[in-house]
């Protein structure tokens, strides 16, 4: 998850949203053991859909 730029945005989400990203949070601590913060959530769901999205345009 550390790459070597990041940008800084204030950004809102409705808060259906807000919460499937809490609840992923939750689900990724209880899997792995390890705590997201927002951003590196918000990182790996993005990574993961960029994949999948891949996967299916091929």
């Amino acid at each position: 998850m550390n790459e070597s730029h990041a940008v800084y945005r204030h950004i809102a989400f409705p808060l259906t949203t807000f919460d499937y990203l809490k609840d992923f949070q939750r689900n990724y601590a209880g899997k792995h053991g390890v705590v997201l913060n927002n951003n590196q959530a918000l990182a790996l769901i993005l990574s993961q859909h960029k994949a999948l999205s891949q996967q299916v345009s091929a």
